[in-house]
Parts: structure tokens; C-alpha cells; sequence
């Protein structure tokens, strides 16, 4: 049935029910219903009536309710493209252009018959192109949206960077007929990107350069006070002379790992560790077969450069004093080094799944050679050595506990920030 039989049908049925209208009005049955009952019945006709007419009226203009809108729509869409700071688009549901405002052109350097269908590919920067075409038309023609950064090339303008947002259109029915999105022109952030990474690049070669420097330079005073400690002929004097050659080359060793590392502001600590205590070892040439070194670390436990160097010169003096003077002669025995790293709460299992900066760090110093008389006391110690690991404890904000049982016990507690 078209638009005109239908308005006809409406139209006859009007007639008629006009027709009973005037007729319920002029001759009402006996007995004669209510006042009430009578304006019930009017109200209804009335209401049917201005209903039929309704219907008539969509009947014969079916079509210009319809074109009114989308001319209405179509102005929107206008209006709203050429103000928005952005490039707007819109896609079908196979993934192909068909719609691209003005300031999309600006932005991609390309006019809409350009980029319609699948024109707009061909601007896409070579090196970018397979990967953009293919999660595109993944997420185009599955109807899911889709967000994305790439360059593109226009025929007459320079390469640009663009990131695109689109959203699915969904019809009436739900169903999925294409794509709506936004074009914005990120070219001036990725070159503000590119500025500081290679900012970042330059000060992390300068950084590395100067620890380079730093262990160079400490180094040549390690030498020179070997050097000189090789012409002193009383014992305690050359002693002063070694041990802070010692404290120097442990500061050194610092830098170096820095100068190796990635990172130029943080120094695993396990690794710095274990090449310190095997200089050590090596620097009092002690017999392997009389006194063993076992060394125990947990992986991963980073810490700064002012967390770094304190801790270095603990260990220092705490491995010298146990390497001096924990075991005499020809005596046997055992130092050990273990590094922890627990967190704060005492969940131990966790302690390494986050930054160490946040977890309590232990290094634990033993050996079972000579033991510490009844009367020490760490207070009260007047040994330049001892004095200093105290001082550097108190800077790193730590702890530092002194256990006198089988074995000669130094526990340094500490927070990894």
C-alpha cells in the first residue's frame, strides 16, 4: 500500500467518524446517558480524531519530516566541523573515508577527494603504513574503537604527526555502520619529545663522562698514597696510609658501576657488593685454604648514589676489621657478607617486587675468627675505623647492631630510598 491509498483510507474513516460524531450529538438513545459519561465519550472521539489526523498527515509527507532532519543534521554537521579545533571524519563500516572537515584537510595536508575510500592510506608514512592500515581495519570492522598515533606525508607539505580517535556509529537498530573520529595534529609535542630524550641522552653522557672523571681521578690519589706508604718505614704510620687507599679505591668502585650502569642515578648495590668484598679479599691476601669468603646477596637491590657511597665505606671498614683483625696467624675461619632487601611491613616475599627505595635494606658483616672483648661497646669505641661506620650509619639514616655470640656480628638496617 503507497503513501496516498493509505492517506485515503485515514480520510474516509474521518468522514465516517465525524459522521457518528454529529449523529451521537443529535440523537442520543433513551435512556440518555450522564453529563459525565457524555464528556468521557466526546473527550475520546476527540482524542481519536486529532490521532487520525496524525496518522493522515505522516501518510502523505513521509518524505519531508525525513529530509527536513537531515538537512538539519547536515547544517549541524557543518557548523560543528568547520569550528571544532580539530579534524573531524567519519568512515563506513568497512573502514573506507567518507566524510573529512576542513580542518582535517589543514592538518593532513590532504583535500577530501584525497583521502576518500581508501585514498588516504597512500599519505600514511611508509615506515608506518602496514601497521596503521591493519589495526585500523581490525578495530573498523569489528566496530570497536579505535586510538592511534602515526605520520603522514602529503603530497605538498612537510611530514606531520596525527593521533586519531574514532568511535563506532551505531543506527536505530543498534546496528554498527561505521565510524566517527578526531584528527589532532601532535607534530610540535613529538618534537618536544625528541628534544628531551635527546636532552636526556646528552646529560646521561655527560653524567656517565663525569664519573668516568671521578674514578679516574681517585684512582691516581689511590696510587699516589700507595706510593707513598711504600717509603714509610713505621708500620702504624704506612697502616693510616693503606686504609684510606682503601676507603678511596671502595669510593672509586662506586663511580665505576655508575660509569657501566643505565642508569647513572641508581647503582644495584648486589653487584657493587660483590666486586668490593672480592677486592678486599684480595687487597689483605689472605690464604683461600685458611680463611673462606661467602658472600650472600639477594638480585636487585638498587639504591642512590648518596645511599651508594656511605654504604661502600662501611663495608670497607667492617670487612678491613674483620680481615685484620679477626683472625691471627695460622688460624681458620669464615667471613660472610649477606645483603638483603625486606619490606617495611615484614612481608619478605613481596620485598623485591617494588622499588627498593621503599623496602628496609640489611647488610650483615660476621665472622667466627677472634671475638670482641666482654668490654666493647660501639659508643664508646675510639677506633677511627669503627667511629666512621658509625658516622656514616647515622647519615644514611640507619641502624647499626653489634652481636657478640659464636660469631662477631655487624647488622647495618637502612632505609633503600
Amino acid at each position: 500500500m503507497n503513501h496516498t491509498e493509505l492517506a485515503t483510507q485515514v480520510q474516509t474513516l474521518q468522514v465516517q467518524l465525524r459522521s457518528f460524531e454529529h449523529a451521537l450529538n443529535s440523537t442520543l438513545p433513551e435512556p440518555y446517558p450522564s453529563p459525565q459519561q457524555l464528556e468521557m465519550l466526546h473527550q475520546t472521539m476527540a482524542k481519536l480524531s486529532e490521532q487520525l489526523r496524525g496518522v493522515e498527515h505522516l501518510a502523505l509527507h513521509a518524505d519531508q519530516p525525513w529530509m527536513l532532519t537531515s538537512q538539519i543534521n547536515e547544517d549541524h554537521w557543518q557548523a560543528l566541523g568547520f569550528c571544532l579545533p580539530v579534524g573531524l571524519f567519519t568512515c563506513d563500516r568497512s573502514g573506507k573515508l567518507t566524510y573529512l572537515n576542513r580542518r582535517g584537510e589543514d592538518i593532513t595536508g590532504c583535500t577530501v577527494q584525497e583521502t576518500l575510500g581508501e585514498g588516504w592510506t597512500r599519505f600514511v608514512y611508509s615506515d608506518d603504513r602496514d601497521r596503521v592500515i591493519a589495526d585500523w581495519l581490525s578495530d573498523a570492522t569489528a566496530g570497536l574503537q579505535h586510538n592511534t598515533e602515526f605520520r603522514v606525508q602529503p603530497l605538498h607539505g612537510t611530514l606531520r604527526w596525527i593521533h586519531i580517535r574514532t568511535a563506532p556509529i551505531l543506527s536505530d537498530r543498534g546496528e554498527f555502520v561505521g565510524h566517527i573520529g578526531t584528527i589532532e595534529d601532535i607534530t610540535k609535542q613529538k618534537c618536544a619529545e625528541d628534544q628531551i630524550r635527546a636532552s636526556l641522552s646528552e646529560k646521561e653522557a655527560l653524567l656517565k663522562e663525569i664519573h668516568h672523571r671521578v674514578k679516574n681521578n681517585l684512582q691516581i690519589i689511590s696510587s699516589l698514597i700507595y706510593l707513598q706508604a711504600q717509603r714509610i718505614d713505621d708500620p702504624k704510620a704506612r697502616q693510616i696510609f693503606e686504609d684510606s687507599q682503601s676507603r678511596i679505591s671502595s669510593m672509586a668502585l662506586v663511580h665505576d658501576s655508575l660509569y657501566r650502569s643505565q642508569n647513572v642515578a641508581r647503582i644495584d648495590l648486589s653487584e657493587y657488593i660483590q666486586t668490593l668484598t672480592a677486592s678486599l679479599f684480595h687487597t689483605y691476601r689472605l690464604q683461600p685454604e685458611l680463611v673462606q669468603l661467602e658472600v650472600s646477596i639477594e638480585k636487585g637491590v638498587v639504591v642512590s648514589l648518596d645511599r651508594a657511597v656511605p654504604c661502600g665505606l662501611i663495608l670497607n671498614e667492617l670487612m678491613t676489621n674483620a680481615l685484620k683483625h679477626g683472625f691471627s696467624g695460622d688460624q681458620q675461619g669464615q667471613v660472610r657478607v649477606t645483603l638483603s632487601c625486606e619490606a617495611l611491613e615484614g612481608d619478605r616475599e613481596t620485598a623485591l617486587a617494588f622499588d627498593t627505595r621503599d623496602r628496609c635494606i640489611c647488610l650483615i658483616v660476621e665472622n667466627d675468627g677472634n671475638q670482641l672483648p666482654d668490654t666493647f661497646e660501639l659508643q664508646k669505641i675510639q677506633s677511627m675505623g669503627l667511629r666512621l661506620v658509625k658516622a656514616l650509619v647515622h647519615q644514611i639514616q640507619g641502624e647499626v647492631k653489634v652481636e657478640k655470640t659464636a660469631k662477631t656480628r655487624f647488622k647495618i638496617t637502612f632505609n633503600g630510598a
